[in-house]
């Protein structure tokens, strides 16, 4: 393989450091993601040599082009957020320009894990190769067949033109989810209750309010009685929120509209020049709260009451196993004034807390409700295959999961696919979701 020169190393220190430093800046709390994208990036760079010898003459130019792309767009994408804050953008420029990106990337990662996979392979034959001094002065000291590049460069744009299409098929085709729930303690006057769950909006990922104005609609022709919102109603700032007002007013249930914070919603993912800055943030989001008439659970409950019986709704502030996101949630400061049979719903935007705490000390939440995976907006779903890339990280990632203690008691938990986007204004499989839960009381 060609020998690096000064030159190009320097050029490789260079990007490392946009990567990490211009990202760090704008991304705080994606690190790990950084360096692995500045790994990437030194690998990409690295392959170019490998690479362009295989072009032909007639498409040398289109074929350099394709393959520089992804990488000058992830460093424009860092350079530009460093002299205009990402938060600032034009929204289809917010939107749009790092979804893009993010197809390019994954595209690109697919094409160098082949080349590189196959360069492992093909060691035994590059050896017996260098037997003959005729075949290195013909191919060159490492022969890769071309059909590797071919296979490569054809299975990255395949899965790039299935991202794409994602952006436009599925991204706003709201599904909703009805399950009817049998569950023992439940008192007889809420046999039949309708609790709405709706989880992850994400409104700074909307162009318009039209997608908003459509989920509105499927909930409020349900009737529920409740309607629970799971966290995230931004992605980085308040600001996102001021063109949805009217809109997040005409939800309607009868016992009304409670609501708890998501990791994204505590204004962690922006760079703020002042702590009073990101105080007014957050002072700003729950006046918004305030504004549309939805109650915002922190570490609190409340009852509602059906003739002589009641239940208790429950919200904590985000609480994860993943030190990332932290543990703010105070499950037991929550139960504050909850009876001790009453049959509980939680509140709980990150789906590990169930495995984290709640099925294991307190196995008297009946029903946990949490959203944050998306699904990564992207999953299989057909029959008995159900299957998503966000397994990997969540044992719990999309739909209904048991525990059924020794005692015979049983808790459940409830996993929102999310009604927005993060990142890539898309999905794949994993439409956007509205649950609507069915509350009966078991015999």
């Amino acid at each position: 393989m060609k020998t690096l020169k000064f030159g190009y190393i320097l050029q490789m220190a260079v990007v490392v450091a946009i990567i990490i430093i211009a990202g760090g800046h704008e991304l705080p709390k994606y690190t790990s993601r950084l360096i692995a994208l500045a790994v990437l990036a030194v690998i990409d760079m690295r392959y170019w040599f490998s690479v362009k010898k295989h072009f032909t003459k007639r498409f040398r130019s289109v074929l350099t082009f394709a393959y520089w792309l992804p990488l000058y767009m992830l460093l424009l994408f860092f350079i530009s957020a460093v002299i205009e804050p990402y938060n600032q953008w034009l929204s289809i420029v917010r939107i749009y320009f790092p979804g893009i990106l993010l197809i390019l990337l994954i595209g690109k990662g697919i094409f160098l894990t082949i080349i590189v996979l196959a360069d492992i392979f093909i060691i035994p034959l590059n050896v017996i190769r260098r037997i003959n001094p005729e075949n290195l002065e013909a191919y060159g000291r490492w022969y890769r067949p071309r059909s590797f590049l071919l296979t490569s460069a054809g299975l990255a744009t395949l899965v790039m033109l299935i991202y794409v299409s994602g952006m436009f098929f599925w991204v706003t085709d709201t599904k909703l989810n009805t399950v009817e729930l049998q569950v023992e303690n439940l008192p007889e006057a809420f046999d039949g209750y309708k609790v709405i769950q709706v989880s992850d909006f994400h409104l700074g990922g909307f162009l318009t309010d039209k997608p908003m104005k459509e989920i509105v609609g499927i909930v409020n022709e349900q009737h529920p009685d409740l309607i629970l919102f799971t966290g995230d109603m931004v992605s980085f700032t308040t600001d996102e929120v001021y063109t949805f007002e009217e809109v997040m007013k005409q939800f309607s249930a009868k016992d009304g509209i409670f609501s708890i914070l998501g990791n994204h919603d505590y204004g962690d993912y922006t760079q703020w020049d002042t702590p009073e800055e990101k105080d007014l943030n957050d002072k700003d989001l729950l006046a918004f709260y305030d504004r549309i008439g939805w109650r915002l659970l922190r570490n609190q409950n409340a009852i509602i009451s059906r003739d002589s019986t009641s239940i208790a709704v429950i919200g904590v502030e985000n609480w994860s196993k993943s030190k990332s996101f932290g543990k703010k949630g105070d499950l037991k400061k929550a139960l504050e004034g909850a009876d001790a049979g009453q049959f509980k719903i939680l509140l709980s935007h990150d789906p590990s807390h169930w495995d984290g705490e709640i099925n294991t000390k307190y196995p008297q939440i009946d029903l946990t409700l949490s959203g944050h995976t998306h699904a990564f907006q992207l999953a299989i779903e057909s029959g008995s295959v159900k299957w998503s890339p966000a397994s990997l990280l969540f044992k719990q990632w999309g739909g209904l999961y048991e525990k059924v203690h020794e005692n015979g008691l049983t808790q459940y938990l409830y996993v929102n696919r999310g009604a927005g986007t993060l990142g890539y204004p898309g999905r794949i499989g994993a439409r956007p979701e509205i649950t609507l839960i069915v509350l009966r009381k078991s015999s």
